[in-house]
C-alpha cells in the first residue's frame, strides 16, 4: 500500500460514550467522561494531537475460578498540557476499556491482548488447586481495584515513575469463600478486623503479575515508552513479574508460567506439553519502543495490508485452541506494524523532520 492522506487529520467532535482506538489498536476505549470540554458544554474537539498527557489512573478486575474467566476495566485520564492550554484549548478526558479473558473455548476476548493467558493461567489454576488443598475454604471470586499514579509519556523517560517498578496500589477488595462468606477491604477505611488487605501470600503473587501485565499492554497503547515497561526493556522482568509463589501445601505448583514464558526457562513448556515445546517468547523480545500515539476515530472500513490480515486471521483462529500460539501471536502482531509501512497517514504529519506529533502519524494503522 502506498501510504496517502487520510482522515486522520480531520477535526472530530467526540461526546461521551463515543469509541475509539489509538493508531496501536491493543483496545478498544471509550469516552467515559469529558470533565473539562472544549467544544461547547459537553463535547471534546479532537484535531490529532498526540497521547503524550494520557496515563491509566484505575484497574478493576474480577475474577471467578469457577467460570474460568477475568473481566478487566482499565480508565486512563487525558488533560491537556500547558502549551494547550495557553492555545486556548483546554479539556480533561477519561477513556475506558473492558475485556474478558477467559481458558474457555472460543475467542478468548480482545485478540491482541491474549498474552493475559499466562497470567490468567496462573489465577485460575493456583486459585483452584488452593480450593482443593484447603477442602472449600479459599476463596473462588476475588475482586480489586489498583491505583496508579499519573505518569505519562510527557513526564519524559528520566521520571522517576518511569523508572520505578509501578506501585502495588490495592485500594479496594473482594472475596468470595463458597459456604464460608464473602470479605471486603476499602484503603479509605481505617484498618479492623473486619477491613483488612485480603491480598495474601497465596494471592499476592498472581495479583501483582495481572497488574504489571495490564499496566504494561496500556501503556503500550498510548505509546509511552517508559523504561519500566518489561515488554520494552526485558531487563526488568526479574524486579517486575512475580517468578515464584510460595509453596503453602506440599506439591503445590510455584512457578509463574507469564514469567516462565518471558524468560523462556522450559518450565511453562514442560508443564504445558508438546503444543508450548514450540512456544520461545524471548525471541520477540524486546519489543520496540512506540512512538506517540494517537487516537484513531475512523468509521469506516479498509483494506488491511497483508501483513494485518494474516495476523488476524491466526489470531482468530488459533487462539480457540490454546493459549500458547495466542500468546505468540500477539508479540507477532506487533513486529508486523513495525515492518509494514503505514497506510494512512496525514500529509501534514508525513514530515520526519518535525516534532514528535508529526512522527506519530507515521505509525501504520494496524486494523
Amino acid at each position: 500500500m502506498v501510504p496517502k492522506p487520510g482522515t486522520l487529520c480531520d477535526s472530530r467532535l467526540i461526546s461521551q460514550g463515543d469509541s475509539s482506538a489509538t493508531n496501536y489498536t491493543l483496545f478498544q476505549w471509550s469516552i467515559a467522561t469529558i470533565d473539562t470540554p472544549n467544544a461547547g458544554d459537553s463535547a471534546l474537539s479532537y484535531t490529532g494531537w498526540t497521547l503524550d498527557n494520557c496515563d491509566i489512573t484505575l484497574l478493576y478486575v474480577n475474577g471467578d475460578a469457577n467460570t474460568f474467566i477475568i473481566d478487566f476495566t482499565a480508565l486512563v485520564s487525558c488533560q491537556a498540557d500547558e502549551f494547550q492550554v495557553q492555545q486556548g484549548n483546554n479539556y480533561e478526558v477519561t477513556l475506558r476499556t473492558d475485556w474478558p479473558q477467559s481458558e474457555l473455548a472460543g475467542p478468548g476476548g480482545h485478540p491482541t491482548l491474549q498474552l493475559t493467558r499466562g497470567a490468567h493461567g496462573d489465577f485460575a489454576e493456583r486459585v483452584f488447586q488452593l480450593e482443593a488443598f484447603t477442602n472449600g475454604s479459599f476463596p473462588v471470586i476475588i475482586s480489586f481495584q489498583a491505583d496508579f499514579p499519573w505518569c505519562p509519556a510527557s513526564l519524559g523517560r528520566d521520571a522517576p515513575c518511569a523508572l520505578q517498578v509501578p506501585p502495588l496500589n490495592i485500594t479496594s477488595m473482594f472475596e468470595c469463600t463458597p459456604g464460608i462468606g464473602s470479605s471486603s477491604f476499602d484503603a479509605t477505611l481505617p484498618l479492623s478486623s473486619t477491613n483488612q488487605l485480603l491480598t495474601a501470600n497465596d494471592t499476592a503473587g498472581i495479583i501483582a503479575n495481572l497488574i504489571q501485565l495490564t499496566y504494561a499492554a496500556v501503556h503500550l497503547d498510548l505509546g509511552n515508552p517508559s523504561p519500566n515497561n518489561f515488554l520494552l526493556n526485558t531487563s526488568v522482568i526479574p524486579q517486575t513479574i512475580v517468578a515464584f509463589f510460595p509453596r503453602t501445601f506440599p506439591g503445590l505448583a510455584n512457578e509463574s508460567g507469564l514469567y516462565s514464558l518471558l524468560v523462556n526457562d522450559g518450565y511453562y513448556q514442560k508443564v504445558n506439553g508438546a503444543g508450548a515445546s514450540q512456544l520461545n517468547i524471548t525471541g520477540l523480545l524486546p519489543l520496540t519502543a512506540p512512538g506517540p500515539a494517537i487516537v484513531y476515530l475512523c468509521h469506516f472500513q479498509r483494506a488491511k495490508s497483508p501483513g494485518s490480515a494474516f495476523i488476524a486471521v491466526l489470531v482468530a483462529t488459533l487462539s480457540m485452541f490454546s493459549s500458547d500460539w495466542a500468546l505468540f501471536i500477539v508479540f507477532a502482531a506487533a513486529l508486523v506494524e513495525r515492518r509494514y509501512p503505514p497506510a494512512n497517514t496525514c500529509a501534514h504529519h508525513a514530515n520526519t523532520s518535525g516534532n514528535s506529533s508529526q512522527r506519530a502519524a507515521q505509525k501504520e494503522l494496524f486494523m
